[in-house]
């Protein structure tokens, strides 16, 4: 890749990460990606196709710090559901775009995940019906609802626990 692609690459990314986090995904297009970035707005089609193209590759490039996390030597479904809950609290809005703007949901991205929890949990089911509850758009919804995100990750938790306890 060309210095000059690469660096548009970059920036490109950076401006939407910055914009979806500040607006939400609804509330950027790619004529707003590119006016931050300092490109033409054919430049963001170009490189990324459409609007869901942006999104996936904005996940793809932040996805590294979870599969850090994820490879982390977590003891407890506790610990791991505690940890992945702060992740996607941190990174809510970009979550939530792609699980609007994409087939392919957060889990479906990081098998590593579903792998981890599996052993945490005993089971595939009970490792996707805890990812269920930790779906971008069902945290804002409790969010939107009055809870806190301290009750909202205890939640988490109590349910990591009673899966992995086999109740």
């Amino acid at each position: 890749m060309r210095a000059d692609a690469a660096r548009n690459r970059a920036a490109l990314l950076a401006a939407a990460t910055d914009l979806i986090c500040e607006h939400g995904v609804e509330a950027v297009s790619m004529e707003d990606v590119a006016a931050a970035a300092g490109v033409g707005k054919g430049t963001v089609f170009r490189r990324f196709g459409d609007k869901a193209g942006l999104i996936q590759a904005v996940v793809d490039e932040t996805a590294a710090s979870w599969i850090k996390v994820a490879s982390l030597e977590c003891r407890t479904a506790a610990e791991f559901a505690g940890t992945l809950f702060d992740h996607v609290l941190a990174s809510l809005p970009l979550v939530i775009a792609v699980e609007r703007t994409t087939t392919r949901s957060c889990e479906g991205n990081f098998q590593l995940t579903v792998d981890r929890l599996t052993g945490l949990v005993g089971s595939t089911f009970k490792a996707h019906t805890l990812l269920a509850v930790l779906r971008g758009e069902h945290i804002a919804f409790l969010l939107d609802q009055g809870m806190t995100a301290h009750d909202i990750r205890a939640g988490v938790i109590s349910l990591a626990n009673t899966l992995a306890a086999g109740v």
